[in-house]
Parts: C-alpha cells; structure tokens; sequence
C-alpha cells in the first residue's frame, strides 16, 4: 500500500470535485458582492431603453407627420441636415409651387448624406418645374424665357438618369423636353415674335406632359 507523504507547507492535491465544488462556492459569493449594485443599475438601464424606443418612435411620427402636411400643400420648413425621406418630401412641395430656386441646396444635402435614389427624384421633381414654366410660357406665346426653362429641365432629368439609369418616367419627360427644343428651333431669337404654332396645337407632335412626380 503506497502512503501520501505531505511535505511541511504543502497542501494535498485537490480532487476534480474539490475543484468544482471551490469555483461554485466563489462564484456564488461573486454573486452575492455584485447583486446589490446590479439591482441598482437594472432600472436604469431598463428606462434608457425605453426611452430610446420612445424618441425612435417620437422621431418617425414627427416625420412623417412633416411629409403629410408637405404633401397637403403646407409650407414646412426643413433643415438641410433632416432625414433624406424629409428633404426630398420638401423639394417635392417646392416644385410644385415652383420654388426652383430653393430645391438645390436640398438636392446638394441628399448628395452629401448618399441617399443617391431620393436625389433623383429631388432632381426629376426639379426637372419637371422648370418644364411647367416653360410650359406656362409657351401657351402666353411668350418665347424667350420658354427656351432657357426647357434647357434647364432637360439638365435636370439627365442628372436623375446619371443616378437612377433605369428611370422611366425621368427619360420619357428628357424625350418631351427635347422634342420641344427640336420643334422650336426660334428658341434662340431674341425678338418678340410669337410663335408659328398656336398654344393649343403646340402638343401635335409631343406624347403627353411632364408626368409622374412632381
């Protein structure tokens, strides 16, 4: 029979059950030491999680409640640093009132924050009010500042093809504007002639009106 001898100031090898036994003990004692700071910080942590979720949520009501009134014809102002949804649902209400000249640096924001499918439709909506001027020209018979709108809009839809290739609506109105150019060559006179074709006839040969958003 083989006898363990225990050298003075050593301690017996402990068995696999001893072991287990001493982390289970540790860590109930862990436990035991950090409980009372945790059920300090749960509620705290709870109610930043709440309330993250309810300024989430109070965000996307806001927001959306700013699109609908736009959309309804009420004038809302709209930072330039908003969500992309909200300045495209800006430049949408410009356009339709004709406010060209405040769509751009909302479109140049839209860029900036990579929301490259909302700047194509900024720019068709952009494109598309500047053709309604020209539109608007063409019927009074008033010619020169006709051409310089439909220029413009045939600008504008080119760029919203640059970022959206496959836009149908943005290449069927670059093919009215350009037809109007190509029918019209006496866009570049300076007189005030009026034109050869009566406002109501002007439409003969082009397929429709500027369509789809605004």
């Amino acid at each position: 029979m083989t006898t363990t001898v225990i050298r003075p100031g050593r301690t017996a090898p402990r068995s696999a059950t001893d072991r287990a036994r001493s982390r289970g003990t540790g860590l109930r004692v862990g436990w035991r030491r950090a409980r009372p700071r945790l059920l300090i910080l749960l509620p705290i942590l709870l109610f930043g999680a709440a309330l993250g979720c309810a300024s989430g949520a109070w965000r996307i009501a806001r927001d959306t409640a700013t699109i609908q009134a736009l959309a309804a014809g009420r004038d809302v102002a709209v930072p330039v640093d908003a969500a992309p949804s909200l300045l495209l649902a800006r430049v949408q209400h410009l356009a339709r009132r004709g406010a060209v000249e405040a769509i751009e640096p909302l479109i140049a924001a839209l860029e900036a924050q990579g929301a490259r499918d909302r700047a194509a439709r900024a720019r068709f909506a952009l494109a598309n009010a500047h053709l309604r001027q020209a539109f608007d020209h063409l019927e009074r018979g008033d010619l020169d500042p006709a051409g310089p709108r439909i220029t413009l809009a045939r600008q504008e839809y080119r760029r919203a093809l640059q970022g959206r290739p496959d836009y149908w609506d943005a290449k069927f109105n670059l093919d009215v504007a350009s037809r109007l150019l190509r029918d019209f060559p006496d866009f570049d006179r300076k007189s005030g002639d009026a034109l050869a074709a009566e406002p109501k006839t002007i439409w003969t040969d082009i397929p429709g009106q500027p369509r789809g958003e605004p």
